[in-house]
């Protein structure tokens, strides 16, 4: 998964993080905060040695980077595109991360064809961004690719969309701190889920929130529909994925998932200041054993890392509320590069690709959202996530729902109508409603 306001230009050192639909964290921690990371040799993620007539000549050339990452993730990035411009001085960088407005820009761009020479496609490299992508199965670093990651970044014809340096495997997070002092196991189920919200609020007094939302943002909001909205409808037995695909959804079921967020506020389990609250707020309840559960991803843990070193936090998969069906994670793209096809300086941009292809540079980038590489040959510590990642290595990881089973531009959807809900501005049905409406002129629209 689409996320807070941010835009990064070349030289900014402004730290002001999205999954999946999208996922991203916040902070002005420095990179020694972060889980070590350690990387073995990948001669074939080496940097491309092609290179336009123009760097070539040592004429400058400028290249227009985007990307949907923002906060300190996104510095990671521009970070990483800093040290590519002082080896390669021909080449300047125009690096951005407009945070939340992203997919609002992008779609801008697509109209009038005129896309970044490198962007993030945020989950929709082949689905959204197909046409406007140049193929890049000639690069060196495309062998490298992970075997798990590969479908959601190539095609049947041997198509490369887009360069993955990590891959997405998300659920919410727990302060395990929290969950054992009031004698919680991680649930499994949305009913035990609840039950340890009822058992923190009760124990605690008040003093603790069982799920802190920064609402303010809108996308942590959209997270919580795009992480339920599977179990909800798409993981069981008996499912809608094929009614969603094909048009049929009767959107009066999709009432239980708006009806589940209004009674998690409702009954308490919410922050008071859900929708004044930012995700730093977020990370700060997190950090000081204030809040019990985020509905984020892993990377809200390494952001209360920088607030508390001592913080013991775990990765949970999303819960199952169909009888009988068994918790999920999701997953696909996070943090990728893609080339415009008709970019002006394709060459030069598909070295700036490479760079990132470099192994200690997939590295820096995965362990900024504490998430598996999309290279091989790349190893991170994650540190306590290690042994979750372990855990969960067998279990279904299912594309993010909005990604799959709903048409472009329904996230923002998701968010918005989120924020009127928790305010009162309209009802659960007029969530739906809302949806329903969305959905029907955007996939004809399509």
């Amino acid at each position: 998964m689409k996320k807070t306001k941010l835009l990064l230009l070349a030289g900014s050192l402004m730290l002001t993080s999205a999954l999946a639909a999208c996922g991203s964290n916040n902070g002005n921690g420095s990179a020694s905060s972060s889980p070590s990371a350690s990387v073995a040799e990948s001669p074939s993620a080496s940097p491309s040695e092609s290179a336009s007539a123009e760097t070539g000549s040592g004429k400058p050339v400028t290249l227009n980077v985007m990307t949907n990452i923002n906060d300190q993730q996104a510095k990671v990035l521009e970070d990483i595109a800093r040290a590519f411009e002082q080896e390669n001085p021909d080449i300047n960088v125009e690096f951005s991360a407009p945070g939340a407005e992203y997919e609002n820009i992008m779609k801008v761009k697509m109209a009038s064809n005129a896309m970044p020479d490198v962007f993030s496609t945020h989950g929709w490299s082949k689905i959204r961004y197909a046409d406007y992508l140049a193929d890049l199965k000639d690069e060196a670093w495309v062998s490298q690719i992970d075997e798990a990651i590969k479908p959601a970044v190539t095609d049947e014809s041997g198509k490369v969309y887009v360069l993955p340096m990590d891959q997405d495997k998300s659920g919410p997070v727990y302060n395990a701190d929290v969950l054992e002092k009031f004698g919680i196991a991680v649930p499994k189920t949305w009913d035990e889920m609840i039950q340890a919200a009822e058992t923190i609020k009760t124990k605690s007094n008040g003093e603790v929130t069982a799920f802190h939302i920064g609402g303010a943002d809108s996308w942590p909001i959209g997270q919580f529909f795009d992480f339920f909205a599977t179990p909800a409808f798409i993981s069981a037995e008996k499912n809608n994925a094929s009614q969603f695909l094909d048009g049929t959804f009767d959107w009066a079921q999709f009432d239980k998932l708006p009806q589940m967020f209004l009674d998690m506020q409702t009954r308490g389990y919410l922050n008071k200041d859900v929708l004044t609250a930012k995700y730093t707020d977020s990370a700060k309840a997190f950090a000081e054993g204030k809040a019990a559960f985020g509905i984020y991803g892993p990377y809200l843990i390494d952001e209360a890392k920088k607030i508390n070193p001592n913080l013991k936090g775990g990765l949970m998969p999303i819960p199952s509320i169909a009888a009988g069906d068994q918790p999920t994670l999701a997953g696909g793209e996070k943090s990728t590069w893609g080339v415009w096809k008709d970019s002006p300086n394709l060459e030069a941009a598909k070295k700036f690709v490479a760079f990132y292809a470099k192994p200690e540079n997939v590295a820096k980038v995965a362990t900024s959202q504490i998430l598996p590489p999309g290279l091989k040959g790349v190893t991170i510590d994650a540190g306590e996530l290690t042994d979750d990642f372990e855990q969960y290595k067998d279990l279904r990881v299912i594309p993010y729902f909005d990604r799959v089973y709903l048409p472009n531009g329904m996230w923002d959807v998701m968010c918005k109508n989120g924020q009127d809900l928790l305010a009162g501005g309209i009802t659960v049905r007029e969530y739906s409603e809302n949806m329903k409406l969305e959905y029907e002129r955007l996939r004809s629209a399509q």
